[in-house]
């Protein structure tokens, strides 16, 4: 397609609009507005009605009528000149109207179209309606840069910079264009789930169903070229259908939850037994008796096979997917290919998926951890040494150092792929996380266990600190154990810094972990806020549960503890919840205080893993 086509096309594009600005009767295709004056729904208070204008979904169901939906769009782009005093609604016209033509094009656009699309839409609404505010922060300069001429990769990349830079600001709808434009997966950052909307559901359920429209949208136009869904908008989808059943839609429930169906089996280590069990509930409800469909029937199957064969891995899966899909090929990376064999998926978090995996030479099992490179990635330099690494990459060399402790995970070798870092990481066999231990034990360790656990955890802190790490991030989640032994590795290192003596003014650990100073001032030093949070931890140990809910408590400090706790474990938890941290121990304190000189019998501790939870044999 030559230039002048393109430009034609564009030019044909908004002609259109603005003929049907001119002459269509907007009311006809509006969703519900009363007056531009009071602009507010009549249809707040419900989800769904009659007189709502149908939305043609499911998309990704064989039964969509694509006429339907470019019809939508338009509708959409049409009610957006309804109110053109609304700078969010200006942003919503160049969103359908970037939608419109990449649906109208079976995904098959060049960036360069989407810019001329951006400069014909702005000059329409200043020039036409003369109602443009503050576009120009974001608009010209987005379609300023994707004029510019650089390498694929290298262009996507800088697209989405400039998304996160309108995101620090504060402008979501703007940052989310960007992404639309580099068709980045829902998901892949904490404010893009929902087309919109910055991280928070919306209040009104209008507001609601519109938001997931839009995102419905976009992952259908993600589908024109993956050929796939998007993990992390099934639970939305999910809502929606629910919505739908409630207002009598029910045939157009039971068609989303095929296609929700057809997502998960697609990633169904990914995918929380509590979220298959909702979607075979609403199913049956929906069906009424009638004759189950085949994808139904395989849900129940995995449900099944679950329930008989539990590994303790649910709690890693959030309920649909708790970050977007990585699609991972070995293949990708021929010198790991050669030398690792990749299993199931055994976790996923914040910074990357985990996979079970084999060592060919020998048949070790490892785990291993792939990263996805983005443009964000920060590099540090190990102290003594010239090269960069990426930060966890960095932390885990400098911990897994000989000589190395038997309570950090030792990170084997790693990769550089082009799109990923792979980290080969010991895998102790059997294990869990911490808190999946604590549960399966009813959040009630006995001193004992909870001091053999504790002394470890304090070992791995020290260990880091001795290597010059600042892990950040200890908590339950973050350590594994061995029930057969009680045996700990503190994982997880992506929140990590190096160590140093100067003051830190950034964190990037669990919110709930933060130590007050942090809170109160926004900084810290980093060895007082690891002894603090072992003080939490040591807490939820003993007592189950952790002793502060909000900022407020944790910087009012008080502590509830229970009542048959013994006076030094007690001891031991007000000293490292010290509210001041220059009075908090030390590690050398902490190894050394009376708790843990405490002479006890010779008890024996057996546990037994079953499918579904761990038995203690014998009782402390």
């Amino acid at each position: 397609m030559t230039m002048l086509e393109m430009k034609t096309r564009v030019k044909d594009f908004i002609s259109h609009f603005e003929e049907d600005a001119k002459t269509r009767d907007f009311h006809s295709c509006s969703t519900g507005l009363t007056s531009v004056e009071s602009g507010v729904s009549q249809y707040d208070d419900i989800y769904m009605s009659e007189e709502i204008p149908a939305f043609p979904g499911p998309l990704l169901s064989a039964k969509m009528q694509k006429d339907e939906l470019m019809r939508f769009i338009e509708n959409k782009c049409l009610e957006c000149l309804q109110d053109l005093d609304n700078p969010q609604t200006q942003k919503s016209y160049f969103f359908w109207s970037i939608l419109n033509h990449i649906c109208k094009c079976n995904g098959k656009v060049m960036i360069v179209e989407i810019a001329l699309i951006l400069f014909k839409g702005y000059k329409f609404l200043r020039n036409k309606l003369r109602r443009v505010e503050r576009q120009e922060d974001w608009c010209i300069p987005l379609a300023n840069l994707l004029c510019t001429n650089a390498p694929r990769n290298e262009h996507r990349k800088a697209i989405i910079s400039m998304g996160n830079q309108f995101a620090a600001r504060g402008w979501t709808y703007a940052a989310h264009i960007c992404y639309v434009v580099a068709h980045m997966e829902l998901g892949s950052r904490p404010i893009f789930k929902l087309i919109g909307c910055d991280g928070r559901l919306p209040d009104r359920k209008s507001d609601m169903r519109e938001a997931i429209e839009r995102t419905e949208v976009y992952e259908y136009a993600l589908s024109l070229n993956s050929g796939f869904g998007q993990a992390d908008f099934q639970e939305f989808k999910y809502i929606h259908a629910c919505e739908l059943a409630k207002a009598g839609f029910d045939d157009q429930a039971l068609d989303y939850c095929t296609v929700i169906a057809k997502e998960i089996l697609r990633i169904i280590s990914c995918v929380r037994s509590d979220a298959l069990k909702m979607v075979i509930a609403l199913s049956e409800n929906l069906l009424g008796g009638r004759e189950e469909p085949e994808w139904l029937k395989k849900l129940r199957q995995q449900l099944e096979y679950r329930e008989l064969h539990s590994s303790f891995s649910d709690e890693q899966s959030s309920n649909f997917k708790g970050t977007a899909y990585l699609q991972f090929d070995p293949s990708e990376h021929t010198e790991f290919d050669l030398e690792y064999t990749v299993g199931e998926m055994l976790g996923k978090g914040g910074f990357g998926h985990v996979y079970a995996g084999v060592r060919n030479a020998d048949g070790k099992e490892v785990a291993i951890k792939v990263l996805l490179k983005d443009i964000d990635d920060q590099y540090i330099t190990i102290p003594g040494e010239t090269h960069s690494l990426p930060v966890e990459v960095a932390l885990l060399e400098m911990v897994s150092k000989a000589p190395h402790c038997r309570n950090v995970v030792e990170l084997l070798e790693w990769f550089d792929a082009p799109d990923y870092f792979i980290m080969i990481l010991e895998r102790p066999i059997p294990c869990m996380n911490l808190y999946q231990f604590c549960k399966h034990n009813n959040f009630c360790l006995s001193e004992l266990v909870a001091r053999e656990i504790f002394w470890q955890v304090v070992q791995a802190a020290c260990h880091c600190c001795e290597r010059g790490v600042l892990h950040r991030d200890i908590k339950p989640e973050n350590i594994l154990i061995n029930p057969e032994t009680l045996v700990v590795k503190l994982i997880d290192f992506g929140c990590g810094d190096l160590l140093k003596n100067e003051i830190y003014t950034s964190y990037s650990g669990t919110p709930g972990y933060w130590p007050p100073e942090w809170v109160l001032y926004k900084q810290y030093y980093g060895i007082p806020a690891t002894v603090w949070s072992l003080g939490l931890l040591l807490c939820f140990l003993v007592c189950g549960n952790f002793p502060f809910n909000n900022n407020d408590e944790i910087v009012e400090g008080y502590l509830q503890l229970l009542p048959d706790l013994s006076d030094k474990c007690r001891d031991l938890i007000t000293c490292c919840l010290e509210k001041d941290a220059r009075h908090r121990p030390t590690f050398k304190n902490i190894q050394d205080h009376e708790w843990f000189l405490d002479t006890v019998e010779n008890t024996s501790v057996n546990y037994i893993l079953v499918p579904s939870q761990i038995r203690k044999i014998k009782s402390i």
